[in-house]
């Protein structure tokens, strides 16, 4: 009776804990939903500097920002004030920057990398290539790393291969030194991320940070402003991302297909559409050319998924037979079908 007892309460604890740990997965209380199907993101990140850059002439600290605050010791530059101007967006309109070697000196430097995957793993992103992200960040010019982080599809299709829901592009750079008072020298930075969905080719979040920093070197004000402007993104971003990424379990993600060499749009157009439409949620359609039709649409599941979706729906239809239709193929994130006669 003892022993039938014991293992009651055994497997009434297991089952309390079971609960508990659902109610917490329900709650999102750090990772929510995505404790059963955790998102995957890859970094391509880099550090620059202007060449030849000096100090300038004294300048006030009155930086007029929406963040400022001393730094702690928290995280390694004591002593040293970051002001932070932050415009982040879930939009398309920030600029990643492209960085010409003959301007800018590539800084062999991994603090962006580091806090990004720190921020991100604690969000429950499951972090990939983080040997690669190490090796871009810490390479000493983009010509040693194979992929250019201002060339949005080369980055992607990097992040294709690795396998990932999410790649993140962008870079930190210093911009001026300047005299401060109390003999410090003051260093402002910009840094520039965007995060796009790789199966979708979406941009799903984006931020711009303007990092002011003070301390008694240039070495300790540029350390210090790049660690903050990476810790500020990192934490930024690994909201806006999971937040897409249950959005899109949710509602779908958005993806573009397009129909090629279209002939007819009784006997062609028409039978497509109405196949697409019983899949996927059409959003809008464009027509750039008399033979092609482009269809932004919303659909719950991968991109090969989808592809595979809409040939599954066209069934044998006359004029879809393989000497006659082909598809789906991918060209720059768009989903392809064409017809071949």
């Amino acid at each position: 009776m003892k022993k039938i007892s014991t293992c009651f309460l055994a497997l009434l604890a297991t089952l309390v804990f079971a609960v508990a740990g659902f109610a917490y997965d329900l709650t999102g209380g750090g990772y929510g939903q995505v404790q059963k199907n955790r998102p995957s993101i890859a970094f391509v990140l880099t550090t620059w500097e202007k060449k030849g850059i000096a100090i300038s002439k004294t300048t006030t600290q009155d930086t007029k920002v929406q963040g400022s605050r001393e730094e702690a010791s928290e995280d390694g530059f004591d002593g040293s004030r970051t002001d932070i101007e932050t415009n982040n967006r879930t939009q398309t309109d920030v600029t990643i920057g492209v960085f010409t070697e003959n301007i800018w000196k590539k800084i062999p430097d991994a603090q962006i990398v580091d806090k990004f995957q720190q921020q991100f793993v604690k969000q429950q992103f499951n972090v990939k290539a983080s040997d690669l992200a190490r090796n871009i960040a810490l390479a000493p010019s983009l010509a040693k790393t194979g992929v250019d982080p201002s060339d949005r599809a080369a980055v992607r299709k990097l992040a294709e291969k690795e396998g990932v829901n999410f790649v993140a592009r962008g870079e930190v750079a210093v911009i001026s030194y300047q005299r401060a008072s109390g003999n410090k020298i003051k260093a402002s930075l910009q840094i520039g991320v965007e995060v796009v969905n790789v199966n979708s080719g979406e941009i799903v979040a984006t931020f711009s940070n303007a990092v002011h920093t003070v301390a008694s070197t240039m070495e300790v004000a540029r350390n210090g402003g790049i660690n903050k402007a990476a810790v500020v993104a990192a934490r930024t971003l690994s909201e806006q991302v999971l937040e897409a990424w249950i959005s899109a379990a949710d509602n779908g993600s958005q993806y573009t297909v397009e129909l090629r060499n279209m002939k007819s749009a009784r006997s062609q157009r028409m039978p497509f559409e109405k196949a697409l439409k019983g899949i996927a949620t059409l959003n809008s359609q464009t027509q750039p050319q008399k033979d092609i039709v482009t269809y932004a649409v919303t659909f719950r599941g991968s991109k090969s998924d989808l592809g595979m979706a809409i040939l599954e729906a066209i069934g044998d239809k006359p004029g879809f037979d393989e000497k006659s239709f082909e598809g789906p193929n991918d060209d720059e994130g768009k989903i392809v079908f064409e017809f071949l006669k």
